[in-house]
């Protein structure tokens, strides 16, 4: 499962900024045919991946469920029902469960699946967190890191110990294997994040002895800091970035990573963002119980598409 971020044009004035999960069907298009907006790179007629980044990584792998297409997701019923398809989860009555019977499925699977969902820590193995970070979307972290062997030693410059900063310790989640090995992400803020400081991160960046990447002050300036200056209402969180290595895919590590935000106490609501061109996403999030709110915007880089805001309000248990 693979959730990405994308810069926007404007800035909502209520509520974080994107976190939609990709989605592609085969042979969708997401740059004008012919050509390559961003990058200004002519493509071949018989180009059908528009999911790749400037350096030419195809990101077009089967994102974010499985390689079967948008009307073969995952089993859903048997991810949260080990009874199987014919007696899988009422959809409906599982979104209005108290959240401890709800967070107790999670946790149950994860067992099942030998996967564990912790905070991520100054000690963890950042070239894995890269990994999975990386790979959260083909226009922003390119970007912030440049290629991937330079965002295995620049990941660990984006996190902080203020825990209320963006890419702070305490706000992320991390899935680790029964090895110990991440394999998935999820980033999250709330009411509370501290404003973007793009000169500290710039410092940490340049701490590694690494040359800044060409679109450092881009990525950091109309993206980042937009995201923490957008308002967020009290009690909630939004989660920003979610992604899962190629290899744990179709496991519902990403839905295990997402709620693992949402079940926190201290939230009474998660939001999150959505791409009209990504209906698995949106099913996905229907089903998790999120509800459309407010207006579509454009999303980064052109606004060409329409973005989504959502929002999971927990059901009160008094």
């Amino acid at each position: 499962m693979i959730c990405t971020t994308k810069l926007l044009n404007k800035i909502r004035p209520k509520g974080g900024f994107l976190c939609y999960i990709l989605y592609m069907n085969n042979g969708e298009k997401r740059f004008i045919p012919g050509t390559d907006p961003i990058w200004g790179r002519e493509l071949p007629d018989d180009y059908s991946n528009s999911l790749t980044d400037k350096f030419g990584n195809n990101y077009d792998n089967g994102w974010n469920f499985d390689e079967r297409g948008d009307e073969a997701g995952p089993d859903w019923d048997q991810l949260f029902d080990e009874r199987g398809d014919e007696a899988g989860p009422d959809w409906n009555q599982l979104t209005k469960l108290p959240f401890a019977k709800d967070q107790e499925k999670a946790k149950e699977h994860e067992r099942k699946l030998g996967v564990e969902i912790m905070n991520l820590a100054p000690d963890d193995n950042f070239e894995q967190v890269a990994e999975a970070l990386y790979l959260v979307d083909q226009y922003i972290f390119p970007d912030l890191f440049q290629n991937k062997e330079n965002a295995k030693i620049f990941a660990k410059a984006l996190f902080s110990d203020d825990e209320n900063a963006l890419f702070s310790y305490k706000k992320t989640f991390v899935a680790k294997d029964d090895e110990n090995n991440i394999i998935g992400i999820a980033v999250y803020r709330d009411e509370n994040c501290t404003p973007w400081d793009t000169e500290a991160v710039r410092q940490r960046f340049l701490a590694t002895g690494l040359e800044l990447p060409d679109e450092f002050d881009r990525a950091n300036e109309k993206y980042m800091k937009k995201i923490t200056d957008a308002e967020l209402p009290k009690g909630a969180a939004e989660i920003e970035f979610v992604g899962v290595v190629d290899d744990w895919r179709s496991n519902g590590i990403g839905a295990r990573l997402m709620k693992a935000v949402m079940d926190k106490d201290e939230y009474t609501e998660a939001h999150l963002d959505v791409l009209d061109s990504h209906p698995g996403a949106r099913k996905l999030y229907d089903k998790l119980g999120f509800k459309p709110q407010g207006e579509k915007f454009g999303n980064y880089p052109d606004g060409t598409e329409g973005v989504q805001h959502m929002v999971r309000k927990k059901e009160s248990t008094a």
